[in-house]
């Protein structure tokens, strides 16, 4: 073996009473690829008499052949305090890191160990691309990553087994979602007293008890001990953070980002446990510990939190995740349509929530173009069956938004809401515009999408305009079906290919020389056209 450990030590405790307690530390893998997860487990027999989750602290520090230290949080993860364990994500291939463990149960032992990293076997973290940083690329290969997400809030709902969260995530995998946004903690409204019986999605479900959701389907998010308004915030429920563990692991080995929101403003959870207290702290930094060695994870500071938190909220907890999570993976918080946090370096990426047609939302990504961070909107609206731009638009209008969002150079956020609320349950809804945005994001794929700028005044009024200027223009008729494109002078001059953003279909045309290219669509509909 490649690493040292004592397995059995006996030791005094000063808890309540004086205890001999055996502490087992059982090291993970002597080999592990990249960006995986090396686990160690510190097992404590018997338990601490007071509180685990307060009162013992594990921590270890991982130092990379001839690279600095980094100090890693450990956490609870038994309800009584028997077991212990401090989770480690590698970042560099090939490489042998030593670990030296620390425990408060044993304040007089030190557990040291190696391992070796090989290439890496999953999926990669996903960074801000320093070159290009209004966009995305994996930390690794470099290679740009198409930001295509999913709304899920309630994915880890007591009534959501792992069967169901699974099916959801394969539904994600066949829709081309990349990423899918989830709570923590939070509430569902407290106002359902309805039977399934009863159940009926007549009226404005934003109005409805549970925004329209079956009886049952929506359920307090049990991430502590205790009851609805009456949980213990310094004991976390385990097997509730487990359930956590499982949902970003299989996103992960699906490719897909795991945004882990810590909290919403429903239903006054924030309020009650409190505004920067220690039991708010303790459940950042619990969740940090537990969740941020998973190479896929996200951080989403609050949803909304504007209804519930002031501006400098954000700024003072947003620097405690960043201390706190050793890997610094991407983390923002989302609010409404506008977003203040462009000098704060805690905030990697812009979030809003903007609804409008395909001008304002279009505009609404170009109001932040000089701020150098990727764009999100998370929620442009959710498809229903609407026939105007909102929460609960129909498919023609999610689709025409999602796309105009892109033109912009920005990314955004789908969500259902045709089959009661499926974006928030965490169930598969009916919607039809997730097999018509799979064209969306294989279409940017395709293209140098991260080197290309918006141009919209290269084009008329109801088309928006992409370009890397003398080589690939991507030009998007929302709302006319024809304009004129005008180019820079091309010797091999440029051609024409026509995208159906409803199926995919490409039909192409002859080559041109022209400077002024005259785009007349197959049809009234919105079309895409790529000029290359």
């Amino acid at each position: 073996m490649r690493y040292v450990l004592a397995s059995w030590f006996c030791v005094v405790l000063f808890w309540t009473q004086l205890v001999c307690a055996a502490v087992t530390v059982k090291p993970g893998p002597s080999v592990v690829p990249c960006f995986d997860v090396y686990e160690i487990v510190v097992q404590l027999d018997p338990p601490p008499a007071g509180n685990p989750f307060t009162d013992v602290e594990v921590s270890a520090t991982f130092t990379p052949q001839g690279g600095s230290p980094i100090k890693v949080d450990g956490f609870c993860d038994d309800q009584e305090g028997r077991c212990f364990r401090v989770r480690f994500c590698p970042s560099l291939v090939k490489t042998e890191y030593k670990y030296s463990l620390t425990t408060s149960a044993a304040p007089d032992e030190k557990y040291t160990g190696t391992f070796q990293t090989t290439q890496p076997r999953g999926m990669e973290p996903v960074v801000v691309n320093p070159e290009r940083p209004k966009h995305f690329q994996f930390a690794l290969s470099r290679q740009p990553f198409y930001h295509i997400g999913l709304t899920a809030y309630h994915l880890l709902d007591p009534s959501n087994d792992n069967r169901q969260i699974d099916e959801l995530l394969d539904y994600c995998v066949r829709s081309g979602f990349n990423k899918v946004r989830f709570l923590l903690t939070g509430y569902p409204r407290d106002n359902d007293t309805r039977s399934k019986s009863e159940y009926k999605l007549d009226g404005d479900p934003s109005k409805l008890p549970n925004y329209g959701a079956p009886p049952g389907e929506m359920n307090p998010l049990p991430a502590w001990l205790g009851e609805p308004h009456h949980y213990d915030f310094t004991r976390f429920n385990v097997a509730y953070w487990q359930k956590a563990d499982r949902a970003v692991r299989a996103m992960r080995d699906r490719g897909i980002v795991a945004t882990c929101i810590f909290a919403i403003e429903k239903q006054n959870l924030p309020r009650e446990y409190g505004v920067l207290t220690e039991n708010e702290k303790r459940l950042y930094r619990y969740a940090v510990a537990r969740l941020a060695a998973f190479a896929n994870v996200w951080w989403d500071l609050g949803n909304e939190h504007n209804e519930y938190r002031k501006p400098d909220w954000a700024s003072k907890m947003g620097a405690l995740v960043k201390q706190w999570d050793p890997y610094d993976r991407l983390c923002s918080a989302h609010g409404y349509a506008e977003w203040i946090y462009a000098d704060q370096s805690w905030a990697d990426y812009i979030i809003t929530q903007q609804y409008g047609n395909c001008s304002q939302v279009n505009q609404h990504v170009l109001k932040y173009h000089d701020i150098a961070r990727p764009y999100v909107n998370e929620e442009y609206g959710y498809e229903g069956k609407l026939d105007k731009p909102s929460h609960g638009q129909n498919t023609d209008w999610v689709r025409k938004c999602h796309w105009s969002i892109a033109m912009a150079g920005g990314y955004a956020t789908y969500g259902d809401w045709t089959a009661g609320t499926t974006f928030y349950t965490g169930h598969i809804g009916e919607g039809k515009a997730p097999a018509q945005l799979r064209h969306l994001r294989r279409t940017f794929e395709s293209i140098p999408f991260s080197l290309m700028e918006p141009h919209n005044e290269l084009v008329g009024k109801g088309a928006f305009c992409l370009a890397l200027e003398g080589q690939v223009y991507l030009v998007y008729l929302a709302e006319t079906p024809q304009t004129i494109l005008r180019v820079k002078s091309a010797a091999q001059g440029y051609r024409v290919t026509w995208i159906d953003p409803r199926t995919g279909e490409h039909i192409s045309s002859a080559q041109t020389t022209d400077e002024n290219i005259l785009l007349q669509a197959p049809s009234p509909q919105d079309w895409v056209v790529l000029v290359k």
